[in-house]
């Protein structure tokens, strides 16, 4: 009787055992599979793409409305005689992206049921049996494009400036009115005045309210000045067979960040240094390799990739990031994608697996 049990308890776990292989996952080429479209999960490998990210300084002078009059009325000698725009380069930034490689996409299938995959918007792998997704690229804000401006739009004149009918009448008075508020804020200031605000929040308000009139009204005659922080962004791809050096802008002092094809703009180079230390093995396509069929989960182990960025007389930056595209495609056994126990992690950016978890 023992004895039937125990054969009766093996024929179970041997029942068991070949059920969980009648489910067997593969992964194809989609180039090899003529319905890539139906029966399974189409998923796409990464390339390495960059952000580069120049970064810039735009100093606008604007000529007050009233500078003839600076010396005459309020005894200003260093004041703004001419409207000017500087610009100068003050750093780069490196950042590396993924982008899908619909050349190096791939097919799941299986007889029964498919392992839970999580792709990214552009379906590029992120992983198996996965809870927390990758966080998708998103641009940096790219500033360039915003019209930068000094004026004096936002002073609020008084009535009896307004109402003058010449030039040098509208900044006599203004100037008186610069004295005047000198003479309320030393009036608060001596505590002569009926009308000082018993509370310290109320006091710092009038007292602020004065500062800010007289300096706006003084920049009538002196001259305002303004100085922005302005980036341009650029993405690219670059490819081993590619270009190795390639003008992303051109940048002059008078006008900042102009295309580059504009000769009249000093250019701004990106150079891509492509290198492999990778683990030897035959390519997916090679014959040798077309001797073994190979029916696992791809991935890649990258390459490096130098990226300088540079003008014709500084390095502006210079960083070494992980690249697909000059990467190896290895292959993980086709066997793991029926174990849902395991989480597998892929690099959305350069394919790389990043680790294998079992629950």
């Amino acid at each position: 009787m023992k004895y039937i049990i125990l054969s009766l308890f093996a024929a179970m776990i041997a029942t068991s055992a070949i059920a969980r292989d009648k489910n067997i996952v593969s992964v194809t080429p989609v180039s090899e599979d003529a319905d890539a479209a139906n029966g399974g999960i189409i998923y796409a490998l990464p390339k390495t793409a960059v952000r580069i990210t120049i970064e810039a300084e735009l100093t606008i002078e604007k000529v007050g409305p009233y500078y003839k009059y600076s010396n005459r009325y309020l005894n200003l000698t260093n004041v703004i005689t001419e409207n000017s725009k500087r610009w100068r380069i003050t750093g780069a930034k490196v950042e590396a992206l993924g982008v899908a490689d619909y050349s190096r996409r791939y097919k799941i299938s299986a007889t029964e049921t498919l392992p839970a995959v999580s792709l990214t918007s552009a379906g590029v792998l992120n992983g198996i049996n996965i809870t927390n997704c990758a966080t998708e690229n998103v641009d940096n804000d790219d500033n360039s494009d915003v019209i930068y401006d000094v004026n004096f739009d936002d002073i609020q004149l008084e009535k009896a400036v307004l109402t003058k009918t010449s030039t040098a009448a509208m900044a006599e008075e203004a100037a008186q009115a610069i004295y005047r508020f000198r003479e309320k804020r030393m009036s608060l200031l001596g505590g002569d005045d009926a009308t000082i605000p018993h509370d310290e929040g109320s006091y710092n308000a009038v007292m602020q309210r004065l500062d800010k009139l007289e300096n706006d009204y003084i920049s009538l005659f002196a001259g305002r000045r303004a100085t922005f922080h302005v980036v341009k962004s650029f993405i690219l791809t670059p490819s081993p067979n590619g270009e190795k050096s390639t003008v992303i802008v051109r940048f002059t002092d008078n006008d900042g960040f102009v295309d580059a094809m504009n000769i009249a703009g000093q250019p701004i180079y990106a150079d891509f240094t492509f290198s492999n230390n990778n683990v030897p093995t035959y390519a997916e396509d090679s014959k040798q390799r077309k001797k073994v069929p190979v029916d696992g989960l791809r991935y890649i182990i990258p390459g490096n990739l130098n990226v300088k960025i540079f003008d014709r007389s500084n390095l502006l930056t210079e960083v070494n990031v992980l690249s697909a595209q000059n990467g190896q495609i290895a292959t993980l056994p086709a066997s793991i994608l029926t174990d849902n126990t395991k989480s597998i992690i892929i690099n959305t950016i350069n394919g790389s697996l990043m680790r294998i978890v079992t629950k």
